[in-house]
């Protein structure tokens, strides 16, 4: 709706987001997510090491400024003809002499121009050459110098990344002289092999923290899954329990019904009825006439039951007498 009033002009730039959809493969490749996200968490604690790292780099920048501002525009120029070819020696006349570049020396095609020092140790012109400085450009086409805060910044950064360092350096010792190597080792040393690796070494840490997490998270995952289980497996189990004392109540309940339903079903507890062979009298060899068949019963009175023992009929004779015993439990 914004085009409808405002002519935007061409949105087709717009379309370049599209590439941020390649970020979706970070979630695929469970490797490339701990990196990626190690590198998110070391910015979080990059914080203090990028503060003393500004404040370092700004630090080496001021000291260049102070010490080598316009050096790297020494040049060896020609001295200024006084046989009048140049004119007279006017400050107009000799400013215009230095600044014309056929008038520098130069060691191949013209456009390589060395630089040279007024101190013992720095690079010597020749006899009809004095060393001027602050005409010309500076080396690597202007972009080295320490002649501003911003491009002495930019090369004390070179320095601790180590960027063509040895150049920079050689250029220096060549327009200062050699006892300036002192300020190239403190910048190596601090910026370079401490600043350097305790950015290293904090990404490496949060890497390292990063790689604890998951595998806890993947632990926990785990005793999570465990402890579902082994409360799973005991829900089954009381569930079961239950299912089986529900069906014994319910057994319980139609065998009490059924009681109800048919109390003449219901017995008392019987003991099995065995005949027995008991000699009342007589001897015990005349079976015929010595023996009387006796049986148990149960009877059962109120609350307890009697076992009675009644003699069956039996052939009898004049000697044999009947008796009859009683047995109660």
């Amino acid at each position: 709706y914004v085009t409808m009033g405002i002519d935007l002009g061409n949105l087709a730039a717009l379309r370049t987001f599209r590439v941020l959809r390649a970020l979706k493969t970070v979630a695929i490749v469970p490797g490339l997510k701990t990196i990626v996200g190690a590198v998110i968490e070391s910015v979080k604690n990059l914080r203090d090491v990028i503060i003393l790292t500004m404040f370092s780099l700004s630090v080496f920048a001021l000291m260049g400024l102070q010490i080598y501002m316009g050096v790297l525009t020494q040049k060896c120029i020609k001295k200024f003809p006084l046989d009048g070819s140049w004119g007279n020696l006017t400050d107009e006349n000799w400013d215009y002499h230095n600044r014309n570049s056929s008038n520098w020396y130069s060691e191949d095609d013209g456009t390589s121009f060395p630089l040279c020092g007024n101190i013992s140790g720095a690079g010597q012109c020749d006899d009809d050459y004095v060393c001027l400085q602050g005409f010309g450009p500076n080396p690597n086409y202007g972009y080295t110098s320490f002649d501003s805060f911003g491009w002495a910044f930019l090369s004390a950064f070179r320095l601790m990344t180590q960027d063509f360092w040895e150049d920079l350096y050689q250029l220096v010792l060549r327009a200062a002289g050699p006892w300036h190597m002192l300020f190239f080792i403190v910048i190596i040393f601090l910026g370079s092999f401490y600043l350097v690796n305790l950015i290293l070494a904090i990404v490496a840490m949060s890497y390292d923290e990063l790689q604890k997490k998951a595998e806890e998270e993947e632990a926990a995952e785990e005793e999570a899954i465990r402890e579902a289980e082994e409360a799973a497996a005991a829900k089954a189990a009381k569930l079961e329990e239950r299912a089986n004392a529900h069906a014994q109540a319910a057994a319980d309940a139609a065998a009490a019904e059924e009681a109800a339903l048919h109390p003449e079903m219901a017995k008392s507890p019987t003991y099995s009825c065995i005949s027995y062979e008991l000699f009342v009298g007589g001897e015990k060899g005349n079976d015929d006439n010595n023996k009387e068949k006796m049986s148990i019963r149960s009877v059962e009175v109120e609350s307890e039951s009697v076992s009675v023992i009644q003699r069956q009929p039996a052939p009898t004779t004049a000697h044999q007498a009947t008796k009859v015993r009683k047995v109660s439990t």
